[in-house]
């Protein structure tokens, strides 16, 4: 278990793909704290992670709010003493074409998605200069590389979430800190389902998937740099 004696953030834990991230890093030995807004969510995985003998803190948390996402580094903190590992994965989506867009929508969208990977990216990066290393894992989307109609809010932020992170790679390299964007194409998830109710879940990949590739970023050596990486259904290459 390569993972063991160390500490992981996962914001969006109560679900899709957070939910599968925090189960597989406490299977692989890490400490969990496990956030989101959904408390029955919340505590569902972290009793899941418990009862096959891991360890897992939850703690409710906007990360939109400011002193929500704080609080949550903190208690991290108080709880474990360390973080090694911040998988910045909250976020949520209101489909629209660009004339429909509300102002209330839009904020909702940039601060799930951007905003609270800055708060909480922000507030782990201190603890993590003072040991001298850390891993930062920021859900982006493909939409965080090439736009879509009834997604422009989406877009916007997830094309700056892989921007935010290239720049703190950049402010934080001395610092034995690594930086990746992980943008997942379709994900058979709830947010998915919602979005795209009619679609064929046979033709997604699923969040265990995604999941998984974010434990083989979070278990590489300190000095492996992977900046980006894809994960995309076949059935939507081409």
């Amino acid at each position: 278990m390569q993972l063991e004696g160390q500490v992981a953030i996962v914001t969006g834990a109560g679900t899709g793909i957070g939910r599968s991230t925090a189960l597989l890093l406490a299977r692989d030995g890490a400490a969990v704290v496990v956030a989101a807004r959904t408390v029955a969510d919340l505590e569902s995985v972290a009793a899941e992670i418990e009862a096959e003998g891991g360890k897992a803190l939850a703690i409710p948390t906007d990360v939109s709010v400011e002193e929500q996402a704080e609080a949550l580094i903190a208690k991290t903190v108080e709880a474990f003493g360390r973080i090694d590992v911040l998988v910045n994965n909250a976020g949520t989506n209101v489909r629209a074409s660009i004339d429909k867009v509300t102002t209330p929508d839009w904020n909702l969208i940039l601060g799930s998605n951007l905003n609270g990977t800055f708060f909480c990216t922000r507030a782990a990066i201190p603890h993590m200069m003072a040991q001298q290393y850390g891993k930062i894992i920021n859900v982006s989307s493909g939409a965080g590389k090439r736009g879509s109609a009834t997604r422009a809010a989406y877009s916007a932020a997830k094309h700056a979430v892989v921007g935010f992170g290239d720049a703190v790679a950049k402010d934080m390299k001395e610092h034995g800190i690594s930086v990746t964007a992980v943008l997942p194409g379709p994900i058979h998830t709830p947010l998915r389902r919602r979005s795209v109710p009619d679609e064929d879940p046979n033709l997604l990949i699923s969040a265990d998937e995604v999941g998984e590739v974010i434990l083989f970023l979070a278990t590489r050596g300190r000095d492996v740099i992977i900046p980006e990486i894809a994960i995309y259904p076949r059935a939507f290459i081409g």
